[in-house]
């Protein structure tokens, strides 16, 4: 058992030296700490997901006629009506209910089923209530009492239960619960892609950043192995005592990260990020990654010492490290850049947009081929940084040191192929999550004062209307109704007023009672005279011209019909300013007649914002990983100085200027941040490029020169993290030896 004597030294050494040795060990636990922190809330992304959607799933209305099989209208206990409320652009969502039986259950979160004039609300939006006078305005009903977080989707959620008015009984569904045994609604399979390409170019940087931060003082250690090696260890005593003082400070680290965790966890309830957000106690690692973590970083940090070994020769005479770093290799590291160009290139040409977004393995491969493309991409930068040091010899003392120095720093060209993926892989996703959204919402309207309005069933138009003729800035209202011909041919046929026929078809000479045929997608066109099935009543097919336009099917200019006309309309179109505030005046209005009416323009928002939330989690997690980034690269660089005083003491006592030595640090962390940008931008816009359909490739330079100065920014940060450092490394006391 003398390993196990060993690998006890080396604790020993790590928590029972010096002041020098303690600040070298609190160093690495915090680097470590930081990044075991974030790898938690990663492992927690999935079980919190799947509690939020179980309580959304909870929620959901149960219909009559649904799984479980068996249910009948005799098993209805409710009557509900999903209606939604907006506000200054935030969408309120709630359900209307009706108690039909004495033991109707009532939604989770809640005591009871409201009545009618009665409503309970949650947490957020009682606050919104209380605060502003518009949003209590659009709730007459009286608070009853406010959903537990059993029924509430996030934190921060804006939803409601109304009871609803004898009015829109006829309007509702029956329903027999809340939930059901369905198993609840996946995400597409494009959106799956992207968050497991997201999670992925956010975790290659943060196992690097612990990596290196296990790697702090380790020429420190390395002398002290050398004296250890001088009283007779041999080379495998020196390997375990290395295990032992480098297992210290990353099991240390482990403690700092599950302790920093649960220390956050609560202040989940205060953060939501672009509709995205957790209670705490969803954030809780999923038991396998978590173990996988804990058995991870500490076989992480030892093999890293290990490794670091074999550039260093720890011999009883002292330590001696190889005058430069190995070359490295570059046929691999380009390899897997075009492997990964090559298999989306394939993706491509065999499937398009939309195959891939729908098809689960089109997806998985395309994911495969983006995964290689960010490893190369973080694999190419030390290649690259190695070649630069080794073929450039600039004029200037300052970048020849620099220049001089990457020849034998490792560190900062790892952590900064991190911070090179995370760049590549947010400029990707970024620009993907802009072309899902493209295709998800509806193209731009070339009438941005026409507002569409779907009604629901049994809705009072009359009321309706009244409500919209008190929003100011409204110009016309038209009726559009949908009808199906009955029989094997089938077909629509819409009825509205020639004022939206004339703009959707484009037509001069509307009247009423014209007919115009656009579009027609049944198997056999009707003919002018045939006498057909309408609504249940014959009605006879007028003469028609045939145009095209945004209207499908046979348009009637109606008015004078009494077939068509006996149909309520299932839309509404208002024609008025074309500002979205007069949107949110327009909902305001009809939802004092009825809260089932929606904009269409707001439900096809909704769409986009899935999207939208994915893109904020990129962008956060990138800030989050370039901020960790900066903590590692400046500890490394003020370790770096700590380390190599001697040599710099020398220098300035040689001649060579403090001020010279400052602007070398900078240059040593600006040519693998210049390089890492060359890199990223390109391959991060290629990829995109090679995905994204043609025609829908867009790039926002806005946010390629924030990206540039970010890196600016991180470059100037580190280097006067080292200044102080740098000033204690060159007094005269430094060159003082025994």
């Amino acid at each position: 058992m003398r390993w196990a004597a060993d690998l006890v030294l080396g604790i020993r050494l790590a928590v029972g030296g010096s002041r020098t040795s303690w600040a070298r060990l609190a160093l690495t636990a915090a680097g470590v700490g930081l990044g075991v922190t974030v790898l938690l809330l990663a492992a927690s992304i999935g079980p919190a997901r799947e509690a939020k959607a179980q309580r959304v799933h909870s929620a959901s209305v149960h219909p009559v006629g649904s799984a479980p099989v068996g249910s009948a209208a005799g098993d209805a206990k409710l009557k509900a009506r999903h209606v939604g409320v907006s506000w200054q652009g935030r969408r309120i969502t709630g359900v209307e209910l009706a108690a039909t039986a004495p033991d109707a259950p009532a939604p989770p979160g809640v005591g009871r089923v409201p009545g009618p004039g009665e409503l309970v609300v949650s947490p957020e939006l009682l606050d919104l209530m209380r605060t502003e006078d518009s949003v209590r305005a659009r709730f007459p009903e009286s608070v009853i009492g406010v959903i537990a977080d059993a029924g509430l989707p996030r934190p921060k959620s804006l939803i409601f239960y109304a009871g609803l008015p004898e009015a829109h009984l006829d309007g509702a569904y029956p329903a027999t619960g809340f939930g059901s045994d369905q198993p609840p609604a996946t995400l597409p399979p494009i959106y799956r892609l992207l968050m497991v390409a997201a999670i992925s170019a956010l975790l290659v940087p943060l196992g690097i950043f612990v990596l290196v931060a296990t790697r702090l003082g380790a020429t420190g250690r390395a002398q002290r192995l050398a004296a250890i090696r001088l009283v007779g260890a041999s080379r495998t005593q020196i390997r375990w005592i290395a295990s032992g003082e480098t297992l210290t400070g990353a099991v240390l680290g482990l403690f700092v990260g599950v302790a920093l965790f649960f220390a956050a966890r609560p202040l989940a309830r205060f953060i939501e990020v672009e509709g995205v957000g957790f209670f705490p106690t969803d954030l809780l690692p999923d038991p396998l990654l978590g173990a996988l973590i804990a058995l991870g970083v500490p076989v992480v940090a030892v093999l890293s010492a290990l490794f670091a070994l074999r550039t260093e020769d720890v011999g009883p005479l002292g330590l001696s490290r190889a005058v430069e770093l190995p070359r490295h290799r570059a046929w691999w590291r380009f390899g897997l850049i075009g492997a990964g160009a090559a298999l989306i290139t394939a993706i491509s040409a065999i499937g398009s947009y939309w195959q891939v977004m729908t098809d689960t393995r089109f997806a998985v491969a395309l994911g495969i081929g983006i995964a290689l493309v960010l490893a190369g991409t973080g694999a190419v930068l030390p290649w690259l940084v190695g070649e630069v040091a080794h073929r450039v010899e600039p004029e200037g003392v300052a970048p020849l040191l620099a220049l001089r120095t990457l020849r034998f720093d490792a560190g900062t060209p790892r952590v900064l192929s991190g911070v090179v993926v995370v760049l590549t892989g947010s400029l990707t996703l970024q620009v993907l999550l802009g072309v899902a959204a493209q295709l998800t919402a509806s193209p731009p309207s070339d009438t941005p004062d026409r507002w569409v309005l779907d009604l629901p069933q049994h809705s009072s138009v009359r009321s309706l209307e009244e409500a919209i003729a008190l929003v100011g800035g409204v110009r016309q209202v038209s009726e559009v109704r949908l009808h199906t011909i009955e029989g094997a041919g089938g077909g629509v046929v819409t009825s509205t007023d020639c004022v939206e026929i004339a703009e959707r078809l484009d037509v001069a000479d509307c009247v009423t009672g014209s007919a115009y045929l656009a579009g027609w997608v049944a198997k056999s066109e009707p003919k002018a005279g045939d006498e057909v099935r309408v609504n249940g009543r014959d009605w006879v097919v007028p003469p028609y011209r045939k145009v095209s336009g945004d209207l499908f099917g046979l348009v009637v200019a109606g008015g004078a019909d009494p077939v068509l006309a006996s149909t309520p309309p299932t839309e509404l179109v208002v024609r008025g300013d074309p500002d979205e505030s007069f949107g949110d005046r327009l909902l305001a209005a009809t939802g004092r007649a009825d809260r089932g009416v929606t904009l269409r323009r707001q439900s096809e928002a909704g769409q986009v914002e899935l999207y939208s939330s994915l893109r904020s989690g990129v962008i956060g997690g990138s800030v989050l990983l370039t901020l960790l980034a900066v903590i590692g690269l400046a500890a490394a660089a003020v370790d770096q100085v700590f380390e190599r005083r001697r040599p710099t003491a020398v220098l300035v006592a040689n001649g060579v200027p403090p001020k010279v030595l400052a602007v070398s640090a900078l240059w040593q962390s600006a040519i693998p941040a210049a390089l890492g940008i060359g890199l990223a931008v390109p391959i991060g816009l290629g990829t995109a490029w090679l995905v994204a359909p043609s025609g829908r490739f867009r790039v926002d330079w806005t946010e390629i020169a924030t990206t540039v100065t970010a890196a600016a920014v991180v470059v100037l940060v580190v280097s006067l993290c080292t200044v102080p450092a740098l000033r204690s490394a060159i007094r005269p006391a430094v060159l003082r030896t025994e």
